[in-house]
C-alpha cells in the first residue's frame, strides 16, 4: 500500500490514523527524494518538471521512498506543459523566475526550487499552498519562512510535535541544517546549488 508523503506529516494523517513523520523519516525522505533526482539531472540532465510533496509515496510498512510523475511535461503538448507549470505554481512550487517569463519550462533550477518548497513542507508541516496572515508582506510558506530566518526566529517556523520531542529546549542541528540547505534551494536562480550539493549536503546531516 502507497500512502502520499503529505498524507503522513499534515493533518490528513489523523484522519487516515496514520503517525507523523519523526524527524528522522523527514530527513530520511528529503535524503532518498534529492538522491533520485541527483541520478537524474546527473544521467539524464531532464527535469522532474513537476515536483511537489504530492508526487512523493511513502510504501508502508517500511515507508520506501518513490518518486512519481517524473518528465511527465515531456509527452504533453506545448500547451499542457505551460498548463501543468501553472498549476503546480498555484500549489507553491512555481520559482520567481516563471512570471518573469511568457513561456515558462521546467528546468533542473526549476526542481531545485521546489524541492527546498517540500523542504520547508517536511520541517513546518505546512502545506506549501496554505496562506499565512497576520503578517505585512508575508502571504504565504515561503514569504513566512524567509521572514523568520532573516528576524533569527526560524526555530519558530518548525512543526510543533518535532519542537516538543525536545521538551522545550532548543530544536535539534538537524532541523536548522534542514533549513540552511532549503533556503539556499530557493534562492534566485542563479545563486541555487545543483542537486548533487543538496544530496550531499543532505547526507552529512545527522
Amino acid at each position: 500500500m502507497f500512502y502520499l508523503v503529505v498524507s503522513i506529516f499534515f493533518a490528513e494523517a489523523d484522519r487516515r490514523n496514520l503517525h507523523p513523520l519523526s524527524l528522522d523519516e523527514r530527513l530520511r525522505v528529503a535524503v532518498e527524494v534529492a538522491q533520485c533526482l541527483h541520478f537524474l539531472h546527473d544521467e539524464k540532465a531532464i527535469p522532474h518538471g513537476n515536483l511537489k510533496s504530492t508526487n512523493i509515496l511513502l510504501e508502508t510498512p517500511n515507508r520506501n521512498v518513490l518518486l512519481t510523475d517524473y518528465t511527465l511535461h515531456r509527452i504533453l503538448t506545448a500547451a499542457g506543459t505551460a498548463e501543468q507549470v501553472l498549476n503546480a505554481g498555484a500549489l507553491g512550487y512555481r520559482p520567481p523566475e516563471f512570471a518573469r517569463s511568457s513561456k515558462p519550462c521546467p528546468s533542473l533550477t526549476s526542481d531545485v526550487y521546489a524541492f527546498g518548497v517540500i523542504l520547508l513542507e517536511l520541517l513546518t508541516g505546512r502545506n506549501s499552498g496554505e496562506i499565512v496572515s497576520g503578517i505585512p508582506g508575508v502571504v504565504d510558506l515561503i514569504d513566512w519562512v524567509r521572514f523568520l530566518a532573516e528576524q533569527n526566529r526560524s526555530s519558530q517556523c518548525f512543526d510543533r510535535s518535532l519542537v516538543d520531542k525536545n521538551n522545550g529546549e532548543r530544536p535539534s542541528k538537524i532541523l536548522d541544517d534542514m533549513l540552511k540547505v532549503a533556503l539556499r534551494c530557493i534562492l534566485p536562480a542563479s545563486d541555487r546549488p545543483d542537486l548533487k550539493t543538496v544530496f550531499g549536503d543532505l547526507s552529512t546531516i545527522r
